[in-house]
């Protein structure tokens, strides 16, 4: 599937034929959202977005401030969690690289999800923030999604 990010290319991903998209583009050049969700089954979410520099003569962030922004992460999502300190683990493929943690909440409501997966790749020219929220016996989902991700290819370009 193809997203088209304004001013920055475009993103491709496989995603899975079971899942829905939605794309939210937003007014202006701010970077546009894209919701994931099951077509059917058991919910789950994925929120995927892109971020990149105001110009192209700002690089991104080093590997280490990619790693220091998702540290933060759980450190703030840690006091809700079962596991209270959440490990950072590196995600890493042929071209593709970020971190994520994740964490158990330890009181969702009925409407809410137990598991929470976020974290930061870089893929190409562009960082991709993402959110899998899912619940028990869902591991498949978290699996396709970070490798969805792994896969995943930018293209520069302005559209």
């Amino acid at each position: 599937m193809t997203f088209y990010l304004p001013d920055h290319g475009k993103l491709l991903l496989a995603v899975p034929a079971a899942w829905n998209v939605e794309f939210r583009p937003v007014l202006g050049r701010s970077p546009p959202t894209m919701d994931l969700t099951q077509k059917s089954g058991a919910t789950f979410h994925i929120l995927l977005t892109p971020l990149w520099t105001p110009n192209s003569d700002t690089p991104l962030p080093d590997d280490a401030s990619v790693r220091d922004r998702v540290a933060a992460g759980a450190e703030e999502a840690g006091p809700q969690s079962v596991e209270r300190t959440l490990v950072v683990k590196e995600l890493f493929g042929k071209a593709n690289r970020g971190y994520y943690f994740t964490a158990t909440d330890s009181a969702p409501n009925p409407d809410e999800w137990k598991y929470l997966t976020q974290g930061i790749i870089r893929i190409g020219h562009i960082d991709l923030a993402f959110s899998i929220l899912t619940n028990d016996g869902q591991d498949s989902v978290i699996k396709s999604a970070l490798g969805m991700l792994l896969a995943a290819s930018h293209v520069s370009g302005t559209v």
